[in-house]
C-alpha cells in the first residue's frame, strides 16, 4: 500500500461523521502509519504497529476503534498505557473521537481518586484507559468486569514491558474474552514485546514504517564528551542560544528539581520540573503551563517526559545519556514533529558513558558520523577555574592523548572543524560555540 503522505482521509473507509471529526480536529492527511494501520483495524484484524515517537500512532488506533464500535452500547475497547500522562493525553484523544457519537471515556491511573474512577467504570463507558497496575486495583476491587472487552489496545507496549508490566497485563488479558481485536503499537519489536504478542494476539498483520528521508523527522543531532562539572555551563549556552522550548531529560528524579534550581540561580527562571514523587495535579499544572508558553523549558525523567505531548519542542537536551537505548529515540521524538525542523543535543561523560553510547549508535535509524567528533574544547577565559600550582592542569598544551575521550558518536552531525592548540586557540573556541 502506498504510503504517501498526501493520501486523502476519504478513502480509508471512514464514515461521514468521522470525516467530520477528522478535519475538525486539524487533521490534513493521514501520516503513513495512519494510511496503513486504519484500514486493517476497521477489518477487525489484529495489527501489530511499529513506528517512530510522533509518527500519529495514537489517532491510527483511536479513530478505527472509535468508528467500529459507536453505535454499541457497553465497554468493548479497553486501552493499557504504560503511564499516567500517556494515559491522560490517550483519554483526551479518545474523548476528541468519540464525544461526537455520545460515547464516553474513563481514564484510570495512579494518583487520581480511586472512589471517582469506580464511579465512572460504574456508569459502563464504552471506553477504559488505564495503567496495567491501577487496573488490577479495580479488578482485585471488584469495581470493573472485562467480560465484554472485543477490542484491547496494548500502547507502547516495549515501555509497559520495561517499567516491570508483565504480569499485570497477564492478569488483564486473562479476564477478557479470547475471541477479540488486539492492537499493538511499540517503537520497538523487542523479543519481550514479540513474546507478549505471541501469547496475546492472533495472526496479527505488522505495519512496520521505517526511517526514510520522508518519514524521519528532520532533528539536527549532535554529541558533546564533557566531564559532569561542565555540564551546566554547556546547558546554559544552549539554553541562552536557543529562544525556543526546551525539554531536558535526566536519569535521576531528585535531579529534575536540582537542575532547575541551578538554572533559577543563573538567571533562567522559565524553567518548571516534573517527577513521579510530585502529587498528580501538581504534575498536570507543570505540564499544562509548558504546553501553555508559562514556562519554556521543561526537566524531566523517561517515564514522566515520555508522557508529554507536545508539537513544537525546539530543543531536546540529553543531560544525561539515557540508561537505555531505546530510550533515546523517545527522547529526541519529542522534537522535530510534523514536518517541524528540531535540534537535539546530547552530554556524555567520557569513561563513563562510552558504552552506552555506542548501544545508540548500534540501534536502528542512528548513523555515526563518518568523523571524528572533538572533544569539548576548554572554556573561555572567564569561565575557567583558578589556575592551580601545576602548570599541566591550566594549559591544553600538556593534554595527554592518550586520555582522549572517546570518538563514537550517537548520530550523524553536522561536521566541526577539530579544534586545535595552536596560536589563536581562543578565537577557534568561539568559533566552535558559535559565540
Amino acid at each position: 500500500m502506498d504510503t504517501n503522505v498526501n493520501v486523502s482521509w476519504n478513502e480509508l473507509g471512514l464514515s461521514e461523521k468521522m470525516l467530520e471529526i477528522i478535519e475538525g480536529q486539524g487533521y490534513k492527511h493521514p501520516s503513513p502509519v495512519q494510511h496503513l494501520t486504519i484500514p486493517l483495524a476497521l477489518a477487525g484484524k489484529d495489527v501489530m504497529v511499529s513506528s517512530q515517537t510522533g509518527s500519529g500512532k495514537t489517532a491510527s488506533f483511536v479513530i478505527p476503534s472509535v468508528e467500529r464500535f459507536k453505535e454499541k452500547n457497553g465497554t468493548y475497547i479497553l486501552v493499557l498505557s504504560p503511564t499516567r500522562e500517556i494515559a491522560q493525553q490517550t483519554g483526551e484523544v479518545f474523548a476528541n473521537f468519540s464525544k461526537p457519537f455520545g460515547m464516553k471515556v474513563a481514564v484510570c491511573i495512579g494518583g487520581s481518586n480511586m472512589n471517582d474512577e469506580k464511579e465512572a467504570l460504574a456508569t459502563s463507558p464504552h471506553i477504559i484507559v488505564a495503567t496495567p497496575g491501577r487496573l488490577c486495583d479495580h479488578l482485585e476491587r471488584g469495581n470493573v468486569w472485562l467480560d465484554f472487552i472485543q477490542c484491547l489496545i496494548f500502547d507502547e507496549a516495549d515501555r509497559m514491558l520495561e517499567m516491570g508490566f508483565a504480569k499485570q497485563i497477564d492478569l488483564i488479558t486473562e479476564q477478557i474474552p479470547k475471541e477479540r481485536q488486539n492492537l499493538m503499537l511499540s517503537a520497538t519489536f523487542a523479543p519481550a514485546v514479540e513474546k507478549l504478542a505471541r501469547k496475546a494476539m492472533n495472526n496479527p498483520e505488522h505495519v512496520i514504517i521505517e526511517k526514510t528521508k520522508e518519514t524521519a523527522p528532520k532533528i539536527e543531532q549532535e554529541l558533546f564528551w564533557l566531564p559532569e562539572e561542565r555540564k551546566l555551563s554547556q546547558l546554559i549556552r544552549i539554553l541562552h542560544k536557543e529562544k525556543g522550548t526546551a525539554f531536558v531529560f535526566v536519569n535521576m528524579k531528585e535531579k529534575t528539581f536540582q537542575l532547575a534550581r541551578l538554572l533559577i540561580n543563573k538567571g533562567i527562571s522559565d524553567v518548571t520540573y516534573i517527577h513521579s514523587d510530585l502529587q498528580q495535579e501538581h504534575r498536570e499544572q507543570a505540564v499544562a503551563e509548558f504546553k501553555s508558553g508559562k514556562y519554556r523549558i521543561i526537566i524531566a525523567t523517561d517515564v514522566m517526559g515520555r508522557g508529554i505531548d507536545v508539537d513544537d519542542v525546539a530543543h531536546v537536551i540529553n543531560y544525561d545519556v539515557p540508561k537505555e537505548a531505546a530510550d533515546y529515540i523517545h527522547r529526541i521524538g519529542r522534537t522535530g514533529r510534523r514536518g517541524q525542523t528540531g535540534h537535539a543535543s546530547t552530554f556524555a561523560i567520557p569513561g563513563k558513558d562510552d558504552k552506552a553510547i555506542e548501544a545508540i549508535s548500534r540501534l536502528r535509524g542512528v548513523q555515526t558520523p563518518s568523523k571524528e567528533q572533538p572533544r569539548e574544547p576548554r572554556p573561555r577565559h572567564e569561565d575557567r577555574r583558578p589556575r592551580q600550582s601545576n602548570p599541566r592542569h591550566s594549559n591544553p598544551r600538556h593534554s595527554n592523548p592518550r586520555t582522549a575521550a572517546p570518538t563514537v558518536a550517537p548520530v550523524k552531525i553536522p561536521e566541526v572543524q577539530k579544534v586545535e592548540v595552536k596560536k589563536g586557540f581562543l578565537e577557534r573556541i568561539k568559533s566552535f560555540f558559535k559565540f
